[in-house]
């Protein structure tokens, strides 16, 4: 019984997330236990779990008197989210370097080798998974829970306005060429290297990102 509770709380919790990442759930719509009570076809309880769990992964707002909304960001929220990003990923970087192994290597130049035919064709919905999974590898090979963990809160917020990255302008081929360079230093097991060009990899994302979201008119605080 008691792991069917927690089952229940889980299925409900992934169900709500999935709904905002996919904008099912769109930026600033309130949400009441009741219509995602009905929505979701389970009782108030795993509701009220769940969205107290997303409001501290900073995809729900919970707003005194008024109720639980699907987070708003902010220009001035994406450039912390970016900021704490290129630390961390230096860091995924650094740690990667000194645990890596050939097999690792060899995982990586195969997602680039995707990566880069998905860009020859211009499939970027493809280019993005590929994008991800080179991320997610990297960060797999630290060994480092805590790590991971905080990377992919900070992925899921930035996911809240840029839910495909490398259609940003001129990010899809700069991005391949970034994450070769990771690579080779990754090869030469060159660990300043490798935390400067995955830094260096968010950073200039983080530009790109602010520039289209300030044409978009996204408010800057």
């Amino acid at each position: 019984m008691e792991r069917e509770v927690i089952d229940l709380r889980l299925t409900v919790y992934d169900s709500i997330k999935r709904a905002i990442l996919n904008r099912d759930l769109q930026s600033g719509m309130k949400l009441t236990v009741e219509d995602l009570t009905r929505r979701f076809n389970v009782s108030p309880t795993p509701i009220k779990e769940a969205l107290i769990a997303l409001e501290k992964e900073g995809l729900v707002q919970n707003i005194p008197r008024r109720g639980a909304f699907v987070s708003v960001l902010t220009l001035k929220d994406i450039e912390e989210i970016y900021t704490l990003r290129e630390y961390l990923e230096g860091l995924c970087g650094r740690r990667v370097t000194e645990k890596i192994n050939d097999t690792g290597i060899l995982k990586l130049n195969t997602i680039i080798n995707d990566s880069e035919r998905y860009a020859k064709t211009g499939d970027f919905i493809k280019y993005e998974e590929s994008d991800k999974n080179f991320h997610t590898v990297l960060r797999e090979l630290t060994e480092d829970k805590r790590l991971i963990y905080f990377l992919s809160i900070l992925d899921d917020q930035l996911r809240l306005v840029l839910p495909i990255v490398c259609t940003l302008p001129g990010r899809l081929e700069s991005s391949l060429q970034e994450h070769k360079k990771i690579l080779q230093n990754l090869e030469k097991r060159n660990v300043q290297n490798v935390e400067f060009y995955c830094r260096e990899h968010i950073r200039l994302e983080k530009e790109s990102a602010l520039a289209e979201l300030r044409l978009r008119g996204l408010k800057e605080t």
